[in-house]
């Protein structure tokens, strides 16, 4: 008798799983396999750190079921082959993946085995809907966020399937790896004691956490999404990132949330048709995820200083708000969704450093890094992608902080340099007199940098190298 072989990716969970559902179906046995890839390997550091634990807490619920996940590690095609030397015929399922290196090793892998006869199936499980479902009229895809969220919205989600009741296990396992082998926590710099506190692992922490936000924080998350200080997002981000909850079982569920308004659950759902909307236009326009979209940004002069890049990384540039989002970055691989545009503008805008060097630190540091959301969030930020932000909206580090912080706790959390300091002069701190400096015990340069840019005189450089490209793109 054949077995069922689930290839799980970023669907590590067992409710609204529609690969492994639909390998319960003939009743044959299942053999759960997670094979670590080279470019899953390449991922960064906080993700990988981050998605051992997801791997390890799947496991533990597969013994549940008398069952285990078999791991493996090579290129997926040559694991696959092997496997079947190992186990004899099988059936192979998997959820679909939509960047560009998937889609291909996919495209090859299910070509391959459908020419030996072994059945393939793969399903949708990882986004609300699959890219190629919300076009345009004239057949093309969506550059703007807006119409595509109208279009999208028109569209019936699908009903999640039920977690499976029963896992018949094979007669004989295939030999598996060991986690502890693969040592995905080898290259994170932060210490994991502190990266431990703030995460929250495995799928019943995630439908917890999912609870809690629909019974507690939907109802102000319209007015409140935005404050740094407060803890009214979902926190759900992480757990997608890893497939732990889907963003279909997130979507019925806060839709069919009857104590709120429907202004309030559309400001949030909307979210998550912007993660669709990152991995639609990943999907349509590869060059997304490594290069600008728009192509005339291709000749805008960055600037190259790593001392001031290393001062971004480390949160000492002297903007409070900024210093604050990055440590936090930094010590818990997490950071606000209004931060991550405060200190992106920060970086492209005032330093005039080209995304990727932030794109790529924040694909390091983060435990809910999303490759098609890191990139399509930078782009915006910048001004050189789909929908994006118009160059000249630069985020004032000063104003952001009043109005998303206007208490200071945050700041002062991760800032604690400037705990004493008065909160006219928190986001500020060289514009307080001398005496007020010395009561909170602040020496600007040597306990707290001074500012490491103008912000006036840098965003009006800025401005002027984004008129030139614009100028030369048009002669």
């Amino acid at each position: 008798m054949s077995v069922n072989v689930v290839w799980f990716r970023r669907d590590l969970r067992l409710s609204d799983n529609p690969a492994l559902y639909s390998a319960t179906l003939d009743g044959r046995p299942i053999i759960p396999l997670f094979i670590l890839d080279e470019h899953t390997d390449n991922a960064g550091a906080a993700f990988k750190w981050r998605l051992g634990l997801s791997i390890e807490s799947l496991s533990s619920d597969l013994k549940k079921f008398n069952s285990k996940l078999i791991l493996r590690k090579g290129d997926p095609l040559c694991v696959l082959k092997e496997l079947t030397s190992s186990i004899g015929d099988f059936n192979l399922f998997w959820n679909r993946l939509y960047d560009e290196y998937s889609v291909e090793r996919d495209t090859k892998i299910k070509s391959y085995f459908e020419s030996q006869g072994v059945k393939v199936t793969s399903t949708e499980g990882m986004l609300l809907h699959s890219p190629w479902k919300t076009q345009t009229n004239a057949g093309s895809y969506y550059k703007v966020f807006t119409p595509f969220w109208r279009a999208l919205s028109k569209q019936e989600v699908k009903q999640i399937v039920p977690k499976p009741t029963k896992l018949t296990a094979p007669l004989k396992w295939p030999k598996s790896d060991y986690l502890s082998e693969w040592k995905l926590d080898k290259d994170i710099g932060q210490g994991k004691e502190y990266l431990i506190e703030r995460v929250h692992v495995g799928e019943e922490k995630a439908k917890k956490n999912l609870n809690s936000f629909l019974h507690q924080r939907l109802k102000n998350y319209g007015q409140a999404r935005d404050r740094v200080d407060l803890t009214e997002s979902s926190n759900l981000s992480e757990n997608l990132a890893y497939g732990e909850i889907s963003a279909r079982e997130i979507w019925h569920s806060a839709v069919g949330h009857k104590d709120v308004e429907f202004k309030e659950k559309e400001m949030f759902i909307r979210q998550l048709a912007w993660r669709d909307f990152a991995w639609y236009l990943s999907y349509f326009s590869p060059h997304i995820l490594r290069k600008n979209w728009k192509a005339e940004w291709d000749h805008f002069p960055w600037r190259v200083n790593e001392d001031e890049l290393n001062s971004w990384k480390r949160g000492l540039t002297g903007q409070p708000i900024v210093d604050a989002g990055m440590r936090e970055l930094w010590q818990t691989g997490y950071m606000h969704n209004r931060l991550r545009m405060i200190v992106g503008s920060f970086l492209v805008k005032n330093l005039l450093i080209d995304w990727r060097f932030g794109e790529r630190w924040f694909w390091d540091c983060l435990v809910d890094a999303d490759l098609a959301s890191n990139s399509a969030s930078w782009q915006w930020v910048a001004g050189s992608g789909a929908d994006a932000a118009p160059y000249f909206r630069i985020f004032n580090p000063i104003t952001q902080g009043l109005k998303f912080d206007p208490d200071g706790e945050y700041t002062k959390k991760y800032v604690p340099e400037l705990e004493n300091l008065p909160n006219k002069y928190l986001f500020s701190p060289w514009e307080a007199p001398k005496e007020v400096l010395m009561e909170a015990g602040i020496e600007l340069g040597l306990n707290y940098p001074n500012p490491i840019v103008d912000l006036k005189l840098s965003r009006e450089i800025a401005l002027e190298a984004f008129a030139t490209t614009k100028k030369e793109k048009n002669e």
